[in-house]
């Protein structure tokens, strides 16, 4: 019996509600339906997150005096952290801004400029222009934040992009020739209609983006 100091809920509805509405069965086999419901809905959702771990790429990124690392992982909505590192030669990699673009192809050789196998600025689609650079700079899907070098020659770089994805598609990483991350010797101005310089100038260190293997 309730005495006025503690609450009884289930008293007073028991009290207050018709008795029909109180088969205990029918109340069970509700309870044991939307448990159910509850319980597939998290499984789908586990799912749908174990579909994506994994997805995860690297980089070594070398070039004369320099040396660095990419990481980048893709989370379950899409979206790809991007982390770039270079520590170098304070001479070589001097002290400021520096352009760093995905390429369009995971090969890091080149004959007269440096890393020049390494092609256009990644820009895949029916609408894409990897070169000339400033055709469709700065609207690349590979075009990325500038990283900012200290005066000891050392930088990193965080940052989230949508413009590509690790995992298969038309803008995936890892088509049929891959791609490959560039350090410029300049900052990257972002300036539509601009020169090769504007958009970061000389090709300093590079790296062949490879997918890693959970």
């Amino acid at each position: 019996m309730y005495d006025g100091t503690s609450f009884a809920p289930s008293y007073i509805f028991y009290k207050c509600a018709p008795k029909s509405a109180f088969n205990q069965n029918t109340d069970m086999k509700f309870i044991y339906h939307l448990a159910i419901v509850l319980l597939l809905l998290i499984t789908g959702c586990n799912q749908s997150a174990d579909a994506d771990k994994g997805l995860q790429a690297s980089a070594t990124i070398t070039g004369p005096s320099i040396t660095g690392t990419l990481k980048a992982i893709q989370s379950p909505h899409g979206f790809v952290w991007v982390a770039v590192e270079l520590q170098g030669d304070a001479k070589v990699l001097t002290s400021g801004l520096h352009g760093v673009h995905i390429h369009e192809k995971g090969v890091c050789q080149g004959e007269g400029k440096p890393f020049s196998a390494a092609g256009g600025h990644f820009d895949p689609g029916p609408v894409g222009s990897s070169t000339p650079v400033e055709k469709n700079h700065p609207y690349h899907l590979g075009d990325l934040p500038n990283i900012k070098i200290n005066v000891i020659g050392q930088g990193k770089m965080e940052t989230f992009a949508n413009s590509f994805s690790l995992s298969d598609g038309p803008t995936s990483l890892f088509d049929s020739d891959g791609s490959a991350i560039i350090i410029h010797k300049l900052a990257d101005q972002r300036k539509s209609g601009g020169t090769a310089d504007d958009a970061g100038g000389a090709r300093q260190a590079c790296g062949v983006i490879e997918l890693i293997k959970s």
